[in-house]
C-alpha cells in the first residue's frame, strides 16, 4: 500500500511543482528551491532555503532530508544537517539548511534542485534495562540477565553467556590492524 501524505503548499510554492521522483527506480523525491529570484550563498555560507511547501507524516514514518550526490559533487551544495529529520509532529513549512561546500560562490535560482527527501518507515523503542557494569579501563560494556527469547539470534562468543559490546573506537581500531 502506498502511503498518502498530505502536503499543503506555502505562499512562496503556490506556482510551484510538487517534490516527485526522477523515476520509478528512485527512493528521493526531488527538493527545489522555492526562493523568489537568485540566492547567492559565498564559500562556507548557509542559508534556511524554502522549498514551497509543509507536510504531515503519518506515524510510523518519517522524513529525511538529505543532499543530492549530483548537486554535491558538481556545486559544492550540501546539506548541512544532514539527514534532517522530520517527525509525525511536525507540521511547519520545510525549510532546508544548505551549505555551500565549495571555494566559490554559489548562486541558487527559483526551482533548482536543491535535496531529495526520504520517506521511511521507523519504530519507536521502549528500553529495557539490565543489570550490568561499565569497565572504563576497556571501553566495554557487559550486559548480564539478557534473556535469549527477547534477542535475536547471535553467536555466544563467551561461554557464561554474558555479551561484550566493544566500542566504536576499538572495532576500528581493531580493523585497522588487521
Amino acid at each position: 500500500m502506498i502511503p498518502r501524505i498530505h502536503i499543503i503548499r506555502t505562499p512562496d510554492g503556490v506556482d510551484f511543482p510538487l517534490p516527485s521522483y526522477t523515476s520509478r527506480h528512485h527512493v528521493g523525491l526531488i527538493l527545489r528551491a522555492a526562493i523568489p529570484s537568485v540566492l547567492k550563498l559565498d564559500p562556507s555560507e548557509r542559508a534556511l532555503v524554502p522549498v514551497g511547501f509543509g507536510f504531515g507524516v503519518p506515524d510510523g514514518l518519517c522524513g529525511q532530508v538529505v543532499s543530492l550526490p549530483a548537486v554535491a559533487v558538481e556545486k559544492g551544495l550540501i546539506v548541512l544537517d544532514s539527514p534532517q529529520i522530520i517527525n509525525p509532529a511536525d507540521r511547519e513549512a520545510l525549510f532546508v539548511l544548505l551549505q555551500n561546500a565549495s571555494r566559490r560562490q554559489l548562486i541558487l535560482r527559483r526551482g533548482e534542485e536543491i535535496a531529495q527527501l526520504l520517506i521511511s518507515p521507523v519504530l519507536q523503542i521502549c528500553w529495557n534495562e539490565v543489570s550490568g557494569q561499565l569497565r572504563e579501563e576497556h571501553k566495554e560494556m557487559i550486559l548480564d540477565s539478557i534473556d535469549d527469547a527477547e534477542q535475536p539470534a547471535v553467536k555466544q562468543s563467551t561461554p557464561n553467556k554474558k555479551r561484550t559490546v566493544k566500542s566504536v573506537r576499538e572495532r576500528v581500531k581493531a580493523s585497522n590492524e588487521s
